[in-house]
């Protein structure tokens, strides 16, 4: 994907103007992208992960997998609250 803006009206900005339109569409389309939810929940993991990282690398083993049991539990929580009301309604 090509960071330059698209289209044919570029030409016509005045050459002083360019460089400062530019940076603008450029964090408008960036805004945007970071608006999308797999982005907010990339995010969300890559920070969790450094924390955790920092956890290993400078705590006890204990206290790192203390902060593990989160990022593991609440998905297996949440896929058995899923199965628990899908055999509830469909049995």
């Amino acid at each position: 994907m090509s960071t330059r803006p698209q289209g044919d009206w570029w030409r016509f900005v005045p050459p002083e103007q360019r460089r400062r339109r530019r940076f603008k569409a450029w964090r408008l389309r960036f805004r945007e992208r970071l608006r999308q939810r797999w982005v907010g929940l990339a995010l969300a993991f890559l920070a969790y992960g450094l924390v955790l990282l920092w956890l290993v690398l400078h705590l006890p083993p204990v206290v790192s997998l203390l902060a593990l049991a989160p990022m593991i539990l609440l998905p297996l929580l949440g896929y058995l609250t899923y199965w628990l009301l899908w055999k509830e309604f469909h049995e």
